[in-house]
């Protein structure tokens, strides 16, 4: 299952330096791992580079996961995940069984490392002391990542099996959020929400590498994630979606917050309770499954669970079949 931080971020700031640290990456060459369901992967393949928030130069990689039995010449619809940890933590093996088993649905399945760090001690001050900015930071680099290896994958489609009409995208928590940004934060936007980050890190299309290919994204699977600005869905921009929320949820709100509860200096943040409601009202099609009383990452929520129902969602939409609607009960596939 998917592992997402479930405390305040101040202990999250402690356990992290007591226990994890900070991740570090393999930038070996692409390797082939064959699993016993006879699934196959492509490891550690690196889709570009960029300055970490060490200051240091960070190779960027990702593992690409292949429906069995893959054809010569076949081409999928692919799916991409991110994992979630704050910003601070985690990496692409948090959501090994997620691409397991969608790509034993029938996607080409990719989850991808991207750039951590940010100055999270400054948390224990309280919100007074929050880096704010090295915050946004963070939040910006997992948006410029991403785009990244995005345009990495069109770019290289045919070799990785991948039908480029049909790209997915999705995560967990601050990945959540990444995800969303992707498929919502345009450039404009960004220059006035993340002007910090902008002024520092340039433009989110041509960072990390040097891919300049454009991408249409056709859907979205939101684990307990959120958007800087709800506004950004409406009828002109709005994309099919799968939402996955717990109503207790203090990490990223239901529906409405902050990125630390009751502080306003922090990001405010539109959780998928709000989400929904734009979609809904943007006549889009849109599934939430809530988890009554759940936190955050809700443990009914396994990586079998979703995936099960992420794939069963996005084969309807791709059929143009995809019905909407919320539940609060967990099955396997569709409701």
């Amino acid at each position: 299952m998917l592992k997402i931080i479930k405390i305040p971020i101040t202990c999250i700031v402690v356990c992290l330096l007591l226990a994890i640290g900070f991740s570090s990456w393999k930038t070996g060459a692409a390797t082939i791992v064959k699993y016993q369901q006879k699934d196959t992967s492509l490891r550690d393949v690196i889709y570009g580079s960029n300055v970490n928030a060490d200051g240091k130069q960070q190779s960027l990689i990702m593992d690409i996961y292949f429906p069995p039995n893959v054809a010569p010449g076949k081409t999928y619809p692919m799916v991409m995940l991110i994992h979630g940890g704050t910003f601070l933590n985690g990496s692409k093996g948090n959501l090994t069984t997620h691409c397991k088993e969608l790509a034993d649905s029938g996607f080409v399945a990719v989850s991808i490392d991207y750039r951590l760090g940010w100055n999270a001690l400054s948390a224990l001050g309280g919100c007074d002391k929050v880096d704010v900015n090295s915050l946004t930071l963070a939040n910006y680099r997992a948006i410029q990542d991403t785009h990244a290896a995005m345009r990495f994958l069109v770019a290289n489609a045919g070799q990785y099996h991948i039908d480029a009409k049909w790209l997915f995208i999705g995560g967990g928590s601050a990945g959540a959020i990444t995800a969303l940004d992707i498929a919502y934060v345009n450039q404009k936007f960004a220059n006035d929400k993340f002007a910090v980050a902008v002024t520092a890190l340039g433009n989110i299309d041509t960072a990390s590498n040097k891919y300049t290919n454009k991408f249409k994204i056709k859907g979205i699977c939101d684990m307990w994630g959120a958007l800087p600005d709800s506004t950004l869905i409406n009828k002109k921009t709005a994309l099919p979606t799968i939402f996955y929320h717990g109503t207790a949820d203090k990490t990223v709100p239901y529906d409405r917050g902050y990125y630390m509860p009751n502080c306003t200096r922090v990001p405010e943040l539109f959780g998928s309770a709000c989400l929904y409601r734009q979609m809904v009202a943007a006549g889009k099609v849109a599934v939430f499954n809530t988890s009554i009383g759940g936190k955050h990452g809700p443990v009914e929520f396994t990586g079998k669970v979703i995936a099960s129902n992420t794939a069963c969602f996005f084969h309807k939409v791709m059929q143009g079949k995809a019905k909407g609607g919320e539940f609060d009960k967990v099955i396997m596939g569709c409701h």
